[in-house]
């Protein structure tokens, strides 16, 4: 009779609680020992893949020592590490993250003032307080104003504020470290501060959702916008998306500070993006060449274009094949035409003498205005409201049709309570011309409406009360007073002066 093999003891530290398993030569069912022991192991708690790995090596088999506790606390660990891998953005975007920087802003008021801040139903959407000395504090909301105290501000009140901010530049502007938070003096004639406008800051994820398209194709983006719209706010979030969804090298020309906030490090709410610090506002045209010849930027961010010299610069960096995104002051694109500082963004305005025969093809005067070159721009967004924006896809196309009597291509996008993009109404220029024309289906009542809204504020028109008459609602089409003329969009021409 052969002797059986007895097999070595189990390594698991859990094997000494069962007899040695005895194999024998002969052909036998699996035993019950076995199949008992496969089943406690199934309950043990697996180890990670890292330990799992490293224990499946070449050589003598032996026992590590496992810790459930160990195993289980490092899971819970994990989200925290995860957290911490995402970046400060998207957690200084969060509610928490705001309400601490609101906070550092609400230190500037004295106690009384704070606390009626505080108390206020509307906290999260304070807009800025006001504090002028020998008058009541204001604190400005959507709403409204909100009147602090009935006690006039004085000068200590005011030195309590400025002395926990940075120091104010030459355009007497300072602000919070690591906030959005931009404080602005107003001075008198010896240089004392006798004014405090404390306006509140805030990066918010999702405000360039409207633009998102126009960012991802490349072009270059001119946002034009009255002050206090949403520029800096959407143009913060453009720079963020520029780094973070699409892995550009994106340098953002920092004016004033307003887009990276105050302080050497700047905000959580750029995300990658890098900053360079104007000194001086005068030289932010020097800035931007230098962004452009030391830093090989794909993309540059620049805010509140206002000079004939930021405007040469950025012609000359849209030139070299950068994608250029910046703001400047103004309501539709025809104040640009109109202004002499900014004309070169859409292309330059010269004046033209025709010939009569020219002339009289064009149906025009023999002096007319055309666009002198290129424009800096690829695409132009008209900011209406922070959920209302006017595109114009083609910013040539837009400066040749108002330069030359016509209606641009305006195509109006709205932000929708569920974060979704409405493009609700796209305007050709062919629509606008006289003659015979049909209103297709998808040009609705309310969107005639808002297309006839756009097209008045765009041209400063009239509202040429009195000389439309009133159609039935049932009745498709709308009638636009231009040119010294009441036109019914279907082609009928209704009175002229």
């Amino acid at each position: 009779m052969e002797e059986p093999l007895v097999s070595s003891p189990a390594v698991h530290p859990s094997a000494s609680s069962f007899p040695p398993l005895v194999l024998t030569a002969a052909v036998m069912p699996p035993p019950a020992p076995l199949h008992l022991r496969l089943l406690h192991v199934s309950h043990l708690p697996l180890p990670s893949s890292r330990h799992f790995a490293s224990s499946i090596t070449p050589g003598p088999l032996t026992a590590r020592p496992f810790s459930p506790r160990r195993a289980s606390s490092s899971r819970r660990r994990a989200p925290s590490v995860l957290r911490a891998t995402e970046g400060d953005a998207a957690a200084a975007a969060g509610p928490e993250g705001f309400e601490e920087e609101l906070e550092r802003l609400l230190e500037l008021l004295p106690g009384e003032l704070r606390r009626r801040v505080e108390g206020h139903p509307e906290l999260p959407a304070l807009v800025e307080v006001v504090m002028d000395l020998g008058r009541p504090p204001l604190a400005r909301f959507p709403s409204g104003d909100f009147l602090l105290s009935h006690r006039p501000i004085s000068f200590d009140e005011l030195h309590h504020a400025t002395a926990k901010v940075g120091d104010f530049g030459g355009d007497n502007r300072a602000g919070i470290s690591r906030t959005l938070h931009r404080i602005s003096a107003i001075r008198n004639r010896k240089g004392d501060i006798v004014g405090l406008t404390c306006r509140v800051g805030r990066a918010v994820p999702g405000s360039a959702i409207l633009l998102q398209d126009l960012v991802k194709d490349g072009g270059s983006l001119l946002l034009i916008g009255p002050p206090g719209v949403g520029k800096t706010t959407v143009i913060r979030e453009i720079a963020r998306m520029l780094a973070d969804d699409y892995k550009k090298r994106v340098m953002i020309v920092d004016t004033s500070n307003e887009i990276g906030g105050d302080g050497d490090i700047p905000h959580p709410g750029i995300g990658n993006a890098r900053r360079l610090q104007v000194p001086n506002q005068e030289m932010q045209h020097k800035v931007l060449i230098e962004a452009v010849e030391n830093h090989m930027p794909q993309a540059i961010v620049i805010d509140e274009i206002g000079t004939k010299l930021e405007a040469m610069a950025a012609s000359t960096i849209a030139q070299r094949g950068i994608q250029l995104v910046a703001s400047a002051h103004g309501v539709t694109i025809e104040n640009l035409t109109m202004n002499p500082s900014l004309e070169m963004l859409v292309g330059g305005i010269q004046s033209v003498t025709l010939g009569d025969e020219e002339a009289n093809r064009r149906r025009v005067q023999k002096t007319v205005l055309e666009r002198k070159g290129p424009s800096t721009f690829t695409y132009a967004v008209e900011i209406v409201s922070k959920t209302e924006l006017r595109v114009h896809r083609s910013l040539e196309a837009t400066v040749d049709a108002l330069l030359a009597g016509r209606l641009p291509n305006v195509e109006i996008r709205k932000l929708g309570s569920n974060m979704s993009v409405q493009k609700e109404v796209s305007v050709q220029k062919e629509q606008f011309h006289r003659g015979s024309f049909q209103i297709g289906p998808e040009f609705e009542a309310d969107s005639l409406s808002n297309a006839r809204t756009s097209l008045d504020s765009a041209f400063h028109l009239d509202s040429a009360e009195g000389h439309i008459e009133k159609f039935n609602e049932s009745e498709e089409g709308f009638n636009l007073y231009a040119y010294g003329a009441v036109l019914d969009i279907r082609g009928n021409c209704l009175a002229s002066d």
